[in-house]
């Protein structure tokens, strides 16, 4: 039987991978969408926005 605090950290590190592998592919999508967010759904461009609000474009950086 396998220890639960090591299946924990197993799952925690599976966990940490997946969110880097979705890091890394908003990063490969984010230019295919310039120009076609006329095609995205409403609610998820509500969701953008309301992110975007923390992203000053003339500084390049997200707010605090």
């Amino acid at each position: 039987m396998d220890n639960a605090f090591d299946t924990m950290r197993a799952a925690v590190a599976e966990a940490r991978a997946t969110m880097d592998a979705a890091d890394a592919m908003a990063t490969k999508i984010a230019p295919l969408l310039r120009g076609r967010l006329r095609r995205c759904h409403s609610m998820d461009l509500s969701a953008l926005k309301r992110e975007l609000r923390d992203f000053n474009i003339h500084t390049g950086t997200w707010k605090d």
